[in-house]
């Protein structure tokens, strides 16, 4: 069996996870502006730093080859991340700012999406090689599988005698 995808199976990755990450991204921006309103990018900025963290955290798991193989991860990251977060929403936040005459909010939102980025990722990274020890100590040893199979193997031929 080959370990290469298929250039259909790509596609439909990234197209899925895009289709998604549009829909999540039109959906939360609406509800963050009908919550906070439309004076501040409230919602990009929120959609950023959240993407930013689920991208690492998801890269931190498919880079560990755990639980996340390639189509996921281009379904993920390159798909769902890619249409969720998008740099030129950050841009067009900066510059309608700026064109209102609104020069600290354009530099302060600025500032809180490339920080809170950074510190997002930085974050998630974190969370992913967490989760990946956390999972990996709680996963049966292989020699503690082979005692367990005596083990029950034992005490069911065991009871089959003593009946």
């Amino acid at each position: 069996m080959s370990r290469t995808l298929s250039a259909r199976r790509r596609l439909l990755a990234v197209f899925g996870g895009g289709f998604l990450g549009t829909v999540a991204r039109y959906l939360l921006s609406g509800w963050i502006q009908a919550g906070l309103g439309k004076g501040w990018p409230y919602d990009i900025l929120f959609i950023n730093i959240s993407g930013a963290l689920l991208l690492a955290f998801i890269t931190s798991l498919a880079e560990a080859t755990f639980l996340i193989g390639p189509t996921r991860r281009l379904f993920i990251n390159v798909g769902f991340l890619g249409a969720y977060t998008t740099f030129s929403s950050l841009s067009l936040g900066t510059v309608l700012l700026l064109r209102n005459g609104h020069i600290f909010p354009a530099l302060l939102y600025l500032f809180l999406s490339l920080v809170g980025a950074v510190l997002a990722v930085t974050l998630g990274d974190a969370l992913g090689q967490q989760f990946i020890t956390a999972m990996r100590r709680s996963a049966p040893k292989p020699g503690k599988m082979r005692e367990l199979n005596e083990t029950s193997t034992v005490s069911t031929r065991d009871e089959i005698r003593s009946n």
